[in-house]
């Protein structure tokens, strides 16, 4: 009895701790499977979390640049604004001086008969203002300009001086008020000079691919006309042109000698073609550049203090336009560079190497600035 009772309890002891055993590996097993299933959800979430906080990181540094560049926007409209003003007393001032000319000698006009000036090579948008302060608003009065006339203009606005008879500003107005009868036989002499085009060298342009050929400094709307009726419509054409392809167009347009080649018109159209015609672009980078400039030696200038940049042997309406853009208007500035302005000036701009020496633009500039 004894010996069963001693059986019967190994038994219940040795179930027990069998039992035992069992929920114990279950309870691990089931500690486990919940720490794997909760680890999975919480890395999801630590994922999810994580990634939201990437973004966001992201979204910070794009709004600190946000914030960088409307300061910098409006930086740039305050100078606009500045600018603007300026140009508003600049004008005003141009208007006081109608006193000082004959409109007995070349004619009075309205702004309800305005053509537009900017067609004549040489007058941009902003003389194009000056002379709609003088009450000039035609090519007609334009073309009835006499040199007593252009001598007043240079002594009355200083930003003309020169201007007018350099850039042949009676000479186009003159065309540009031809009857369309004459017009026409205009066009009709320049078509038949086609054949003195070497089109299998600068290449063929129908009207449809047209490039806006006003873009080039030096081109109006008026010399555009003309070059469409030669069927030259592209940059890519002007880029290719040689010294016998100027020549012939220069004949061809009844245009001024010399003038394409003052002008740069093919250096233009080979950065236009480099460039995609983004001239606003290029502009852009070298205004970007014009913390280079060492204006505490060349001194400070605004747009309506500049000279007349092209009275300087060498440097074309192309050069001006990028100069004014880095800030430089006047003579006197250019009469101050020095060597190391030159190189900077040369890079910034992809100036010839050595031309601005070879042309002499700091002793001319010193002459001009002394008269």
């Amino acid at each position: 009895m004894n010996t069963l009772l001693i059986l019967l309890a190994q038994t219940k002891s040795g179930a027990t701790i069998e039992i035992l055993s069992l929920l114990l590996v279950a309870a691990i097993i089931g500690y486990v499977t919940a720490w794997l299933y909760y680890k999975s959800i919480y890395e999801k979430r630590i994922k999810a979390v994580e990634s939201d906080k990437h973004e966001l990181n992201n979204r910070i540094v794009n709004l600190d640049a946000d914030i960088v560049n409307l300061k910098n926007s409006l930086g740039e409209k305050e100078i606009e604004i500045e600018q603007l003003t300026m140009e508003t007393k600049v004008l005003v001032h141009i208007a006081q001086q109608k006193h000082l000319l004959n409109y007995e000698s070349f004619g009075t006009a309205t702004e309800a008969e305005k053509d537009d000036l900017k067609k004549i090579s040489g007058i941009s948008h902003v003389i194009e203002a000056s002379l709609n302060a003088l009450d000039i608003y035609t090519f007609r009065q334009i073309s009835n300009f006499t040199a007593r006339d252009i001598e007043t203009f240079n002594d009355a606005i200083i930003y003309f001086s020169g201007r007018i008879d350099r850039d042949e500003w009676v000479a186009q107005a003159k065309e540009l008020v031809y009857s369309q009868d004459k017009r026409d036989e205009l066009f009709h002499r320049i078509s038949e000079r086609k054949s003195n085009i070497q089109y299998n060298r600068i290449g063929i342009a129908k009207k449809e691919e047209a490039d806006d050929l006003t873009i080039i400094s030096g081109i109006g709307g008026w010399i555009k006309e003309k070059l469409n009726v030669l069927d030259i419509y592209t940059f890519k054409q002007i880029s290719n042109f040689n010294s016998e392809d100027v020549a012939a167009v220069t004949e061809a347009i009844e245009y001024f000698p010399g003038r394409i080649e003052r002008d740069e018109w093919v250096l233009q159209a080979k950065e236009l073609v480099r460039i995609a015609g983004n001239k606003s672009e290029l502009l852009k980078s070298i205004r970007d550049r014009q913390d280079r400039i060492y204006f505490d030696r060349l001194g400070i200038a605004y747009k309506h203090e500049a000279n007349n940049l092209t009275l300087i042997d060498g440097l074309g309406l192309w050069v001006e336009e990028r100069l004014n853009l880095l800030g430089i208007y006047t003579f006197n500035q250019i009469s101050k560079l020095t060597h190391e302005d030159i190189e900077t000036i040369t890079e910034v701009l992809e100036i010839i190497p050595g031309r601005i020496e070879q042309d002499n633009w700091v002793g001319q500039a010193r002459e001009l600035a002394k008269a």
